[in-house]
């Protein structure tokens, strides 16, 4: 199946419509896609990264398109720079529906070249990063006995990835967070869920040159190719929605069915 999918050209969630999100590393990549698509459901969206330049860009992508963006420039592994962050979300939104967190530091490596340095930074951007926002979001909207948290993961995180122990391992800890956190924030009317996205298009590159994508996609993944950030933004929308309503401490898998498969088509194990 080749076919790839195609963003909505408006809204398909009214609920969404005037509401406030906060996607980190919303700038590019699944980030610009998701921050792309919420503005599409008529939300304020806040992008926070580190790069202005891909933040400025996609905030005037919105606003040409008519939406209401803004960015913020933080770095989601400090806890002081969340709470600066979060003291604006209060002074200029009010309050925050929707807390997306996308940001990652992806770059990995193997366990025998991991060093104690390497690895708590992976472990700071990947999962302290979620801890210091899930705090700071939990204190301003559990007043309010509503919000949504949506942590983007990986399937890394159920297969692993090799030679990428540090991340791997910090998004399996995100994931686990997602479901802890969940059963705490329920009776606060706060849901907190996850999307893992398998391979996807984007700017970045993550395979070597002498591997072919085509042919690990046609190979590996029964959809035969890879998805979008526009598709991984699909199902976040979703789960910010009040379609979502009776679904927390879950992870969705948008990975074309790789996961699934236990081998690729002709070969057994």
């Amino acid at each position: 199946m080749s076919e790839s999918y195609s963003p909505p050209k408006g809204p398909c969630y009214s609920d969404l419509r005037g509401k406030t999100a906060l996607i980190t590393g919303g700038g590019a990549g699944i980030g610009r896609g998701i921050s792309l698509r919420l503005a599409t459901e008529g939300m304020r969206v806040l992008l926070c990264g580190r790069t202005e330049k891909t933040l400025s860009e996609t905030v005037e992508q919105i606003r040409s398109a008519g939406g209401q963006a803004d960015f913020a420039i933080a770095d989601v592994s400090s806890e002081v720079d969340i709470a600066k962050l979060f003291e604006r979300i209060r002074d200029e939104y009010g309050a925050l529906h929707v807390l997306v967190h996308n940001a990652a530091m992806k770059y990995s490596k193997s366990f025998a070249e991991t060093d104690t340095a390497h690895w708590r930074e992976v472990f700071g951007a990947n999962i302290d990063s979620a801890y210091y926002l899930a705090k700071a979001y939990t204190d301003m909207m559990a007043p309010h006995g509503t919000g949504v948290i949506v942590f983007i993961s990986t399937v890394g995180a159920c297969r692993a990835h090799y030679g990428m122990v540090p991340y791997d391992s910090s998004k399996a800890a995100l994931e686990s967070f997602t479901r802890a956190l969940a059963i705490e924030l329920a009776p606060q009317g706060i849901r907190v869920n996850g999307v893992a996205p398998g391979s996807t298009r984007t700017e970045r590159k993550h395979f070597a040159a002498e591997v072919s994508l085509e042919d690990v996609k046609q190979t590996l993944i029964p959809m035969g190719r890879s998805g979008t950030p526009a598709e991984t933004a699909a199902a976040v929308a979703f789960l910010a929605s009040s379609q979502s309503m009776y679904i927390t401490g879950q992870t969705l898998i948008v990975d074309g069915g790789a996961t699934v498969q236990l081998s690729p088509n002709g070969c057994f194990i």
